[in-house]
């Protein structure tokens, strides 16, 4: 999947050569260059001694991630049930009672998204209809051409009053981190 830019959203998150569901896995680990993520939302927290989750992906597979990390508690805290955990170029681990999952041995390689499956889905589903239609540039309160932009996440305000109203009223506050992953993740180039 080519990389797309600030104006130009294409980010298919059905990919599944960058966002390999359970069934589309690789089974060797990533030559350098090369990356996907392994996403899907937290349904149970398993954790007794150390935090394990059962995770569902986007093909309703579900599937177990443990924390063997320095500090598993801490690097596990941001994982809510009904959030969306991330793993960066997973490999499939099978446990001592015959799953299989994801072993996290590397904090850097897991991160949490605050949202479900399905408003990850419709976010990304809107910055494609909103490339679509060539309002990338656009105030995303008000719809009038801007060039000023949201520090974390790049979407679009003309002025400090949209960018304070969306924050306060238009659920930006709970969509900003989301957004500025998928704008990331639109312009990898997944190799």
């Amino acid at each position: 999947m080519a990389a797309g830019t600030d104006t130009v959203y294409k980010l298919d998150l059905e990919d599944i050569i960058a966002f390999p569901d359970s069934a589309h896995v690789p089974v060797r680990p990533p030559i350098p260059g090369e990356s996907w993520i392994i996403f899907g939302e937290i349904v149970q927290d398993n954790s007794f001694t150390r935090p394990v989750f059962l995770i569902r992906d986007k093909i309703n597979c579900e599937f177990p991630v443990a924390f063997y990390t320095e500090n598993p508690a801490q690097d596990a805290a941001a994982c809510k049930i009904g959030h969306v955990l991330c793993i960066t170029s997973g490999m499939r681990h099978q446990f001592f009672d015959g799953s299989n999952g994801y072993r996290i041995e590397d904090p850097s390689t897991v991160f949490v998204l605050p949202c479900s499956m399905a408003q990850l889905r419709a976010l990304n589903q809107r910055l494609r209809k909103k490339s679509d239609a060539g309002e990338m540039e656009l105030c995303d309160a008000c719809k009038k051409p801007s060039n000023q932009r949201c520090a974390k996440c790049q979407t679009c305000y003309c002025s400090r009053e949209c960018q304070t109203t969306e924050w306060t009223e238009g659920g930006h506050r709970k969509e900003c981190r989301v957004i500025s992953r998928l704008r990331i993740w639109n312009r990898t180039d997944w190799g």
